[in-house]
């Protein structure tokens, strides 16, 4: 069943926080979120990236209201709670 993914990156030299989701073809992408050139997922999902904020309740602020978003628009999705390297 396809679903989208959203966790949070880190850049840890600079301690600043973005949000991460990966999104199957097809599927909507909220305000906010540009595609991670050069990342490709085995999956055939791309993956978005927010831009970075100062602090991480920033990020965790977008991080639900891209949950909040796909809720509303009756889309499954994955919600890790974790904090992983960038990507890209």
């Amino acid at each position: 069943m396809a679903h989208c993914e959203l966790w949070l990156e880190i850049k840890s030299f600079e301690k600043s926080f973005r949000v991460a989701l990966l999104v199957p073809d097809g599927f909507l992408i909220p305000e906010g979120y540009t595609r991670c050139v050069g990342y490709d997922d085995p999956s055939k999902s791309k993956l978005y990236v927010t831009e970075w904020f100062s602090g991480i309740k920033s990020a965790k602020d977008k991080m639900d209201e891209t949950a909040q978003f796909y809720s509303e628009n009756n889309v499954r999705f994955l919600f890790f709670r974790e904090i992983r390297k960038p990507k890209c």
